[in-house]
């Protein structure tokens, strides 16, 4: 037993989908931009996520996050002053005190390297 269509069906235009009129380079490049989309939002959740473990930190643990930070941006601060000053002191001739402060720059540098090591878990 055979069914006929009905006369309506035969006569209505399928739907074409949208990749069957597009060119290649389009195709790409809309896929492209999906990927992008999708790791913009990503990343937008990692970060939410971060912000959101952070105020769930107890105050002392951010205490010491700070505390470590600015430690170490203001060591990073003296070695790089301890270093313009040893090329000072270099080019005036007193090579003593240009090796002192050489020592004291790397030593800088060294502690603000340590700590920010040391400060991740």
């Amino acid at each position: 037993m055979t069914t006929m269509p009905f006369q309506r069906e035969e006569s209505q235009d399928s739907p074409v989908p949208s990749l069957l009129n597009s060119t290649v380079d389009e195709i790409l490049a809309q896929i492209e931009h999906e990927a992008k989309c999708r790791r913009r939002e990503a990343r937008a959740l990692r970060r939410r996520i971060r912000r959101q473990r952070r105020r769930a930190q107890p105050l002392h643990l951010r205490i010491v996050r700070t505390t470590s930070t600015v430690a170490s941006a203001g060591l990073a601060v003296i070695g790089t002053a301890a270093f313009v000053a040893s090329g000072v002191v270099f080019l005036r001739g007193d090579m003593d005190t240009a090796k002192n402060l050489l020592a004291l720059a790397s030593a800088a540098w060294g502690g603000a390297a340590a700590v920010a090591f040391f400060s991740r878990r």
